[in-house]
């Protein structure tokens, strides 16, 4: 397994968003770090089954196979130790799609909803298209991990806030909150009466030593007010086969949020969805282990790479995610130069940390989700670029 992932695919001239915009962006001499998907192949059991579509030649419309519901119930039993029921689960083209879908359903123009940031821009974007007020709660760095801060966020509620988004493993900063969190989570919206969204997509890929919890463990009295995301798109590196899961249990919401669905005509998966389904969830789990201690061995080298060679760089080490959120504030370069240093001197591109938000300011995220040769080819460019400019 290993070995595959050593392996350097080049991902050029495929219509690939990762490579072939950024050159178009940034030149093709570049190395691209931003956008996040990895490059590894998918495991071979999917393969095998978009190999079976291909063969077969007839790509018509799809429907979602009859285990679609019990396999990603029998996943989210193993993976998570949540229990749920075959009729919460609902197809979604992609997460951002049922997260714009769940604002304009149950929230209304002027409402406000609570996104912790930094963000992944999807995630406030579901907020402001929909002429809803993002009201922003800064995660806070305590020297060793981020943390929400609900003392702060109490001062600004009033009836006007009616959702929070949550993001767990959190995007940009790799954050996995814990059960206790979750239960803060939990008294917070029972307390003020608000929906929870739960963007789940990266809940298989966590650090050693790391376990992620699911919104799904919290109470029943949770539930009746929960959206849950989760797709397997990033856990194995599919997520051009557009398909997610939205998981409503409170039947109510499930099916208001089914009326909608309807409205936009979201029915039929795509083709290779389709057939992908069963043989992700029930024969790639081992590929999926073996995936996060390939990350580990990658993020312990990058870890170790900046502090030796390159201390101006600080990883806060992300607890899940395979994207790295560095900071450079004791470089004293503006986010204008840092980004200078990186294109220009570098020749490698990374997303700055203002595309998350104001509070981004100072950071990069990092795409670690790459072979150990294109790492360390990556890291030399910025060494090497940071003994010209900063050392």
């Amino acid at each position: 397994m290993e070995r595959l992932l050593d392996e350097a695919i080049s991902r050029r001239g495929t219509n690939c968003a990762k490579y072939d915009e950024m050159d178009e962006k940034y030149g093709r001499d570049v190395l691209h770090c931003g956008v996040a998907d990895m490059d590894f192949r998918a495991p071979e059991p999917i393969r095998e089954a978009c190999e079976k579509v291909v063969e077969h030649g007839i790509f018509g419309y799809t429907n979602l196979p009859s285990c679609y519901p019990g396999v990603v119930g029998e996943w989210i039993r193993r993976e998570y130790g949540c229990e749920v029921e075959d009729e919460w689960i609902l197809f979604s083209p992609r997460i951002n799609i049922g997260l714009n879908m769940a604002v304009e359903t149950f929230t209304k123009p002027g409402d406000k909803i609570i996104v912790h940031m930094p963000a992944y821009p999807a995630l406030t974007e579901a907020v402001e298209k929909h002429n809803r007020i993002l009201l922003e709660s800064p995660l806070k760095w305590d020297g060793v991990r981020w943390n929400m801060n609900f003392s702060e966020l109490e001062a600004q509620m009033d009836r006007s806030v009616k959702m929070m988004i949550l993001c767990n493993p959190q995007n940009p900063t790799g954050r996995v909150w814990g059960a206790e969190e979750l239960k803060v989570v939990e008294r917070f919206c029972i307390q003020y009466d608000l929906l929870l969204l739960s963007d789940e997509i990266h809940a298989d890929i966590v650090r050693a030593g790391k376990k992620f919890n699911s919104v799904l463990s919290l109470s029943e009295q949770m539930k009746k007010r929960m959206v849950v995301y989760q797709s397997i798109t990033k856990t194995f590196n599919i997520p051009g086969i557009i398909f997610s899961n939205m998981i409503i249990p409170d039947r109510e919401m499930r099916q208001t949020m089914k009326v909608t669905v309807d409205r936009e005509g979201f029915h039929n998966p795509n083709v290779f969805a389709a057939a992908v389904i069963e043989p992700a969830y029930r024969e790639c789990g081992v590929w999926k282990r073996e995936l996060n201690t390939y990350l580990d061995e990658n993020f312990r080298y990058l870890a170790g790479y900046l502090k030796e060679k390159m201390p101006l760089f600080e990883l806060r080490a992300p607890e899940g995610t395979f994207l790295a959120w560095i900071s450079y504030e004791r470089t004293g370069l503006k986010e204008e130069e840092m980004c200078s240093f990186f294109l220009k001197e570098a020749k490698v591109s990374v997303y700055e940390g203002s595309h998350f938000g104001e509070q981004g300011r100072g950071y990069i995220r990092f795409n670690a989700a790459v072979s150990r040769g294109m790492l360390k080819e990556i890291l030399g460019r910025i060494e090497r670029a940071y003994c010209k400019v900063l050392k």
